[in-house]
């Protein structure tokens, strides 16, 4: 392959290349792969998508089992990849205009499985993508990998050429330069590390005190007077929310911001393996993240210049009416993060701090307290780019609670292939160069 294909991330969000990392050739690209998902595939199809601009615009990984026809017969052609995983992906290739897709079979399978899947995979994409666009196959197994359409066996023998030049070349070099590693597998390095048993302790008894004071609040609403006086209008229990439940979850929103800032801070100098967060606000937090109109707020306070819609939120008194200035100001928030006319990407410094505070969180309270920071973490991880991690997370926060509205409404999101803002603004020539990531987990996400 002639031409130059260019990444401008290494993968994570936050670690970026001081210039571009040029991969010239396919062979490149295969050896970027495992540093764009952070581990090594295995048992899976990933799809690398290379844009009109040039630019490395999607890296996208599936089962091969989500390639099989509907009861399991991977001859059935496109089968289920037309209406399942294969068709997802073609879809997010077809919505960062791919010019190159190339597809690669990472397996230990017979040859007859390692077609049926091919095929699988590249219908889907010619569907989607069109005549116009390239589509190249390749296979990488534990010994070897080759072009699965090359016929020169100067370029491609039988057997494969060895994957040490994939492993050891200079595009592995510029990723390690780069502060990019490479986990063992996919649990690995998604794994969210649990405290040490007596931190978690800790967080579990400041929630269990977080968790009566919130109920104390509540109780204190209800109990309020529905009439002073026959001079002064009624006052609903929504409108005395501010005395009450309003305080605690203002107090709550504050405990998120410190624990961000303390987060922030001690990130600039150790890495995060060694940041210790106070175990009493953790578990306030945690029973706090329950509370819709906390975690609302939370999330908004992620969206640069949105702070004060985040701050309106959580002081919006009640929990049936949100008043119009605060649906307005959220709807402006949030179109910060979707709309591809005025998206921006995270702040990476913010991002990574509110990361750490969210996984110390599923990793030092009680499994019951663990929907509403996982399914934050997803939704703050496809708004990165990082599409196969925010996958991960919704899945483990539908898991804790099936019923958790904003793990399904991020779901909804991936399953439908749909990038960030900042990412479809980025396939503009003059939005500048990015490395989008997604996963797709087909039509049982959620």
């Amino acid at each position: 392959m002639d031409a130059a294909y260019a990444t401008d991330r290494a993968g994570e969000p936050g670690i970026a290349f001081d210039t571009p990392l040029v991969l010239r050739s396919s062979r490149d690209l295969l050896a970027a792969v495992p540093y764009l998902l952070g581990f090594r595939p295995r048992e899976c199809v990933v799809v690398v998508a290379v844009t009109d601009e040039g630019r490395v615009g999607l890296v996208a990984r599936t089962g091969l089992a989500d390639l099989d026809g509907p009861a399991g017969d991977p001859g059935d052609e496109v089968g289920a990849g037309t209406t399942g995983s294969a068709a997802v992906v073609a879809r997010a290739a077809a919505r960062v205009g791919a010019r190159l897709a190339l597809v690669v079979l990472y397996t230990a399978s017979p040859p007859d499985r390692v077609r049926a899947w091919e095929t699988a995979a590249v219908g889907a994409l010619e569907q989607s993508l069109g005549p116009t666009v390239d589509v190249e196959t390749w296979l990488v197994g534990p010994d070897g990998y080759r072009g699965l359409d090359c016929t020169d066996p100067a370029c491609c023998p039988a057997g494969g050429r060895p994957t040490s030049e994939l492993e050891h070349g200079e595009v592995g070099a510029a990723f390690v330069v780069a502060g990019r590693a490479i986990a063992r597998s996919e649990q690995e390095a998604y794994r969210v590390r649990a405290l040490p048993a007596g931190v978690r302790d800790r967080v579990a008894k400041a929630a269990g005190r977080a968790e009566r004071a919130r109920a104390a609040a509540g109780d204190a609403i209800s109990a309020a007077p529905r009439e002073t006086s026959r001079a002064t209008p009624r006052a609903t229990p929504r409108e005395a929310a501010p005395d009450g439940l309003g305080r605690w979850r203002t107090e709550a929103y504050g405990v998120w911001c410190d624990l961000v800032r303390q987060a922030a801070a001690e990130l600039r100098t150790c890495p995060a393996g060694d940041v210790e967060l106070p175990p009493a606000r953790l578990g306030r937090l945690a029973v706090a993240l329950a509370d819709v109109r906390v975690r609302d707020a939370v999330l908004l306070s992620l969206v640069p210049g949105a702070r004060e819609a985040a701050d309106r939120t959580v002081r919006a008194g009640g929990d049936v009416d949100v008043p119009r200035d605060v649906e307005s100001g959220t709807a402006r928030a949030i179109a910060r993060v979707v709309d591809p006319r005025v998206g921006v990407p995270p702040d990476g410094a913010t991002a990574d701090a509110a990361r750490l505070v969210l996984e110390q969180l599923v990793g030092g309270a009680p499994r019951r307290w663990h929907a509403p920071p996982l399914a934050l973490l997803g939704f703050l991880a496809w708004w990165r780019g990082d599409g196969w991690l925010a996958v991960r997370r919704v899945r483990e926060s539908a898991r804790q609670d099936p019923t958790y509205r904003l793990a399904a409404l991020v779901a909804g999101v991936l399953e439908a292939a749909v990038p960030p803002g900042w990412v479809s603004a980025a396939r503009a020539p003059a939005a500048g160069a990015l490395a989008g990531a997604t996963d797709v987990a087909g039509p049982t996400v959620g």
